[in-house]
């Protein structure tokens, strides 16, 4: 086609028709431009194809880290809800007075040691570093992938002070006391008993096990609001993914 109005257009200058060439070159040049404007075109349906492939990967992959976050943060939690009756109900035989050694190896027999989560962000750290998160089309889920590091960062801490409150409360307590869940030959029942009521008689184990318990009650309530994130994140890559 261009070459048929490059022809016209030489042939009109030949003869003389000065408006016909203008009007062919003005033609050829349309041509050019559609040409043109049709080969962006088709880079960006391709780009756009590629990107909207690598987006569909990343949701993927996001849904499968974010499953696994939440399985490891509801299993923490669990374990820290399990403690809190166990744990309210020791305290408040010990404040009453009426707290022996029975009650102190009741609850320390049961798990009330809990470590951190260690939530998995090797998919989102590749996407921030690669750039490719700005390929994520909603920005909602974009926001709160955003704000996730923050909020597990600042859980992941809570618990090192729930932890370090722990360790804090055992170290105290093994000054006094022998591991319960371990049967020990040459101590009796009243060797227990004995070193369990010095240990209560004094202010510093008291107070090192109430802030056990308020360590724990608030890594509970800041992980709800973790456990809230998740399922707001979970739920809209759900919906992206059929989409």
């Amino acid at each position: 086609m261009i070459k048929l109005f490059r022809g016209m257009r030489i042939n009109s200058l030949n003869t003389g028709k000065v408006r016909n060439y203008l009007i062919y070159a003005f033609g050829e040049i349309l041509l050019v431009m559609i040409g043109i404007l049709l080969a962006l075109q088709v880079n960006n349906w391709n780009q756009q194809r590629i990107e909207k492939k690598k987006e569909s990967k990343a949701l993927i992959d996001l849904f499968e880290e974010f499953k696994l976050n939440k399985q490891r943060i509801e299993e923490k939690q669990s374990l820290r809800f399990a403690v809190v009756p166990k744990l309210r109900k020791y305290i408040n035989l010990v404040a009453k007075g009426e707290a022996n050694y029975k009650s102190f190896e009741v609850f320390h027999s049961s798990e009330y040691i809990i470590g951190m989560t260690n939530p998995s962000y090797g998919v989102i750290d590749a996407l921030i570093t690669s750039g490719e998160l700005n390929l994520i089309s909603n920005d909602s889920l974009k926001y709160l992938l955003a704000d996730w590091k923050d909020q597990a960062g600042n859980l992941y801490e809570n618990e090192q002070i729930l932890w370090n409150a722990t360790i804090d409360y055992i170290d105290y307590c093994q000054q006094f006391m022998i591991d319960p869940r371990q049967k020990w030959k040459d101590w009796d029942a009243k060797d227990m008993e004995d070193s369990f009521n010095l240990l209560i008689s004094k202010v510093a184990y008291r107070n090192k096990l109430v802030s056990y318990e308020s360590c724990n009650k608030v890594i509970i309530e800041e992980c709800k609001l973790v456990q809230e994130s998740i399922e707001k994140i979970i739920k809209i890559l759900k919906a992206e993914i059929k989409k």
